[in-house]
């Protein structure tokens, strides 16, 4: 069934993009978001300048000097900062083994040599840069692009000196690229929208002709691996990332850890029933399901049971709504309101199971990619599968 998932003409909101495959589909959906996000804000923008407050307004000052009061924060993000500052807390220090070099390292069936710790590194999408700044190598980190929601609050301090390459709405462009002259780039894949000659980027052809390295993680070298991987990914990709910057130590620190973590969740599920479990994420008709890679490995570790195949990544309302879902786990984007989802799905599908029960979770999708914070995604996702082998925590449900 793999011709089926990989090979299928796809259109997204005139995305016009044929054959993409699932990492292809997600950087476009969130391209479209990003734009959506700026005409959103640059309407509030006029908005405010159409208000006609007089200049000389003094109240009004007082209330634009006036400090706000930090934003709320949900449970579950709470919950992810203390993971996360938790998980960094007292690693091996980020000083590179000089010893170890030079090293080579296979990736993407490519053999690529190190003579020394990477020096001026590019990180091209959210799920790797994290990875890259876990391993506490953001002074050698020259520019970030592809951070499409907020970094965990000690990453975010970490990252704050790291320059933005390209903008919001786009990655940097070829010539933005080349002229940086770093001595690695680290992406989630080698053939996305990042490296599209046609959006005037550099390709990975481009870079390694310039003497730039790149390194894929997420196990998303093809089509085939991309749909196979699962946790282990994260794990494989820290090692791989540790060995390249001489800090084997700091990264098996960083595994042993999550690994620990991610056997902490299975074991109070693994001998329960396995609950008939979507992860809806987004559209009205068809429905877009995650069911393959980390996903599927997820739903599985989670104590649940992805009620569609791992070839299906659509599905019309009729099948959504014969799924019999015990649970639906709602993958929210940056803009997107949990609200809103949650309502599409009580109106259209009142008879589900997971909407009579109140069983619709909103998770945050970056913490179901291959980064940093999967172990958090997995906590979560057990949680709302499996909520009584966890009293302690209850995730939001509608």
């Amino acid at each position: 069934m793999l011709p089926l998932f990989y090979g299928v003409i796809w259109e997204f909101e005139g995305c016009g993009v044929i054959g993409l495959s699932l990492y292809r589909r997600i950087l476009c959906v969130m391209k479209w978001l990003r734009w959506l996000l700026l005409l959103f804000a640059t309407a509030c923008l006029l908005i405010a300048c159409n208000t006609g407050r007089p200049s000389d307004d003094s109240s009004d000052r007082t209330a634009l000097e006036s400090p706000t009061a930090p934003p709320a924060v949900s449970q579950d993000e709470a919950q992810t900062n203390s993971s996360i500052t938790q998980l960094l807390a007292d690693l091996p220090p980020a000083q590179p083994d000089g010893s170890s070099f030079p090293i080579t390292v296979e990736n993407c069936d490519r053999t690529l040599t190190f003579e020394q710790p990477p020096q001026r590194v590019i990180g091209l999408w959210q799920p790797s840069n994290e990875l890259l700044l876990s391993l506490g190598v953001e002074e050698r980190i020259i520019g970030l692009a592809g951070n499409y929601t907020d970094l965990p609050p000690t990453l975010k301090s970490a990252a704050e000196d790291i320059p933005v390459l390209g903008s919001e709405l786009r990655w940097p462009s070829r010539e933005v690229m080349l002229v940086q002259e770093a001595d690695l780039v680290v992406s989630e894949g080698l053939d996305g929208l990042a490296f599209d000659p046609a959006e005037g980027y550099a390709t990975v052809a481009d870079l390694e002709a310039a003497g730039t390295p790149v390194i894929s993680t997420g196990s998303s070298c093809n089509p085939t691996e991309s749909a196979n991987r699962g946790v282990t990914a994260v794990y494989e990709d820290l090692q791989l990332l540790a060995e390249v910057f001489g800090m084997s130590d700091r990264g098996a620190a960083l595994v042993e850890r999550l690994q620990q973590r991610e056997q902490a969740v299975t074991e109070k599920v693994e001998a329960l029933p396995p609950v008939r479990t979507i992860f809806y994420n987004g559209g009205e008709g068809p429905l877009s399901v995650l069911t393959a890679g980390v996903w599927g490995d997820l739903i599985q570790k989670a104590g649940g049971e992805s009620v569609f195949d791992d070839s299906t990544f659509q599905v019309g309302r009729e099948a959504f709504a014969s799924s019999d879902a015990e649970v639906i786990l709602m993958g929210v984007y940056p803009g997107q309101d949990p609200d809103g989802l949650a309502s599409f799905l009580q109106e259209t599908f009142p008879t589900l199971p997971a909407v009579q029960n109140e069983r619709l979770y909103p998770i945050e999708t970056i913490e179901t990619e291959a980064s940093i914070r999967i172990i958090d995604g997995l906590e979560t996702m057990a949680r709302a599968i499996h909520p009584d082998a966890f009293p302690d925590a209850f995730p939001d449900a509608f």
